[in-house]
C-alpha cells in the first residue's frame, strides 16, 4: 500500500508539472544554426522554414504528457493548415532504430499529417537551452524565435487554436513593424 501512495504521489507531482506555461518575447530571438534531420539524413535548421508560424514541439518517446500532446497535434494540423502555420516534431534520434518505426508510431497516435526530424546527441535541443519535453519552439518566417511553450498542450480546443491563429497575425504585425523600422 505504502508503494501505491509513492507512486500515485509521484504521478500527481508529474502531472501537476506538466502544465503549459507560455513564453512570448517582446523582441524576436537569433536562432543559432543548430541542425536537425529528415529520415533520409538531410540536415535542416530554424531558418529553412518559411510558415508565417512554425511550431517545433520537441518530444521524447519515454515522455507521457508528449505522447497526449501528438494525439491533439494532428487535428491542430488540419485545422490550422490554411493559416500560416506548419507544424514539425523533433524527436532523440537514439529512441527509433528505423524510420518506419517512428512513422507506425505517430500513425498509432494519429500524428501523421506531420513532418518528424531527428535530434542526433540532442545537439538542437541542448543547444537551445530546452531543458524538459514537451517544448514548442515558436518560430517567425524569418528563422527568429518568437515563443516557446513548455509542458502540454490541448492543441484541438477550439480556445487554443484561435490563441494561435491570433498569435500568426500578432507575429506577422511585428515582423512588418521591424522590416518598416530598418528601413
Amino acid at each position: 500500500m505504502k508503494k501505491f501512495f509513492q507512486i500515485l504521489t509521484i504521478l500527481l507531482l508529474f502531472a501537476v508539472s506538466a502544465e503549459a506555461k507560455i513564453n512570448l518575447f517582446t523582441q524576436p530571438r537569433y536562432i543559432p544554426a543548430l541542425k536537425f534531420y529528415g529520415d533520409g539524413g538531410q540536415a535542416f535548421q530554424m531558418s529553412d522554414f518559411k510558415a508565417d508560424l512554425l511550431v517545433a514541439v520537441v518530444w521524447s518517446r519515454s515522455c507521457g504528457p508528449c505522447l497526449e500532446d501528438l494525439k491533439r497535434l494532428g487535428k491542430f494540423t488540419e485545422a490550422v493548415k490554411n493559416d500560416g502555420i506548419e507544424v514539425i516534431l523533433i524527436s532523440p534520434e537514439k529512441e527509433w532504430r528505423t524510420p518506419m518505426e517512428k512513422r507506425a508510431f505517430l500513425r498509432r497516435l494519429g500524428a501523421t499529417n506531420m513532418v518528424s526530424f531527428n535530434d542526433r546527441n540532442s545537439r538542437f535541443k541542448d543547444g537551445m537551452g530546452l531543458a524538459v519535453t514537451p517544448t514548442t519552439v515558436l518560430v517567425n518566417k524569418n528563422g527568429e524565435e518568437v515563443g516557446q511553450i513548455t509542458g502540454s498542450v490541448k492543441w484541438d480546443e477550439p480556445e487554443v487554436i484561435d490563441y494561435m491563429r491570433d498569435l500568426v497575425k500578432k507575429v506577422s504585425k511585428q515582423l512588418e513593424q521591424s522590416e518598416t523600422a530598418n528601413q
